[in-house]
């Protein structure tokens, strides 16, 4: 088909190599000698693949309990609930840990298996962000829109700095590793505890312009949570840097290597400005289907970017889908100015994103997909060429 991936670069794929360093302490001697016990309980004809799909398949089943209990996000659950919200996730990041290595013992490792990996580790950060915030009871808020911009923003960079280094970099804190315990470990107390002592309790309290501002458990969290957002973006864009100073032949070389290199991240940025301005005019299009066109957005511009490292192309800058908040806000003003009522619109402008965002991924997995199988001559989930003993 050609639409993502131009023929002419399928070549490329030949060249693949991943690359990754990982310093976090908790990986080198407590995760990693478990995963590579774990890996054993799949057998040698399963797919890599097929292996990253049953990880993803806890983390809807989380969502789904979600949407039984709480779709509101806001009422309390059984403190069960809870318990399994921390198994689905563990799960999630022991199988997401295994696809690699089950991958090298089968003699499947290749650059559908990381497009496959990243893939759903950005459809989950959207999910799993959702079952966060039942836990703590946001509800379809302001807040929970911006707990998706800091998530997906960390994300984003991750993978827009393995674009640039052409290596995966994990810090000595991460979210794969030390994030997703820490909220395993969140959900677990949750159960424990329930989510009103554990994100409701009040911490201090003070005085500011003639009221009083209480500062409650969560919010400590979400400061945590903001600064550890900064540190990240310092830390991904300096990594870059020091990339593209040591592989250039010059400072003026190098540092217009780094002013493109940045120039990727501003679509992200003017997208959730545009988000942001949406849910200002009109709070009232928070919900479902608003958080997950979100989450479908930013899914297909990060699967772009991964494509395009593995085919060396360049940089993705323009995603259609990054255009349906703009989209929806023009279309709100205009309801208006002809005297229709927003309220009557918000629910299938909301579904009408949704479906061109899921739309758009559907077309954007099935061609990568294709093309890729196709040139590599395997199959997406199954072993076509079993590694030879």
């Amino acid at each position: 088909m050609g639409i993502f991936i131009p023929h002419s670069k399928l070549p490329n794929l030949r060249a693949y190599k991943y690359q990754s360093e990982d310093r976090s302490l908790i990986t080198k001697y407590i995760l990693k000698p478990f995963w590579h016990k774990f890996v054993n309980v799949f057998p040698m004809w399963m797919a890599p693949n097929v292996v990253t799909l049953c990880g993803f398949g806890f983390i809807l089943v989380n969502i789904v309990t979600v949407l039984y209990y709480d779709p509101t996000l806001t009422k309390e659950a059984p403190r069960w609930v809870y318990f399994s919200y921390a198994l689905g996730l563990f799960m999630y990041q022991t199988f997401d840990a295994c696809d690699g290595t089950h991958a090298r013992r089968t003699g499947q490792s290749g650059p559908l298996g990381e497009l496959f990996d990243h893939c759903i580790d950005s459809l989950n950060t959207t999910i799993s962000m959702l079952v966060f915030c039942s836990a703590v009871g946001t509800g379809m808020t302001k807040l929970t829109v911006l707990s998706q911009f800091a998530l997906l923003c960390n994300f984003y960079l991750s993978t827009w700095e393995e674009y640039h280094t052409h290596k995966l970099f994990l810090s000595e804190f991460s979210g794969p590793v030390e994030g997703i315990l820490m909220i395993v470990s969140a959900f677990t107390l949750t159960g424990v505890y329930g989510p009103k002592t554990l994100w409701h309790t009040k911490v201090f309290e003070f005085y500011l312009s003639r009221r009083f501002i209480v500062v409650e458990t969560i919010d400590i969290v979400n400061a945590f949570c903001a600064v550890g957002l900064v540190f990240n973006i310092i830390s991904a864009r300096r990594n870059v840097v020091q990339h593209y100073r040591s592989t250039s032949n010059s400072t003026e070389s190098a540092n217009k290597k780094v002013q493109t290199a940045t120039a990727g991240l501003i679509p992200f940025f003017l997208y959730f400005a545009t988000v942001f301005i949406v849910i200002a005019y009109d709070p009232r299009i928070i919900s479902w289907p608003f958080i997950l066109t979100i989450g479908l957005t930013m899914a297909f511009s990060v699967g772009r970017v991964i494509v395009s490292h593995l085919t060396m192309q360049s940089f993705p800058i323009i995603n259609p889908p990054m255009f349906i908040p703009l989209f929806q806000l023009l279309f709100q003003l205009a309801s208006k100015m002809v005297g229709i009522d927003s309220a009557t619109v918000l629910s299938p402008l909301n579904w009408l994103g949704l479906g061109l965002s899921l739309g758009l991924h559907a077309m954007f997995v099935t061609e990568v997909i294709y093309e890729f199988t196709t040139f590599l001559d395997i199959y997406a989930l199954s072993i076509k060429h079993p590694k030879e003993a």
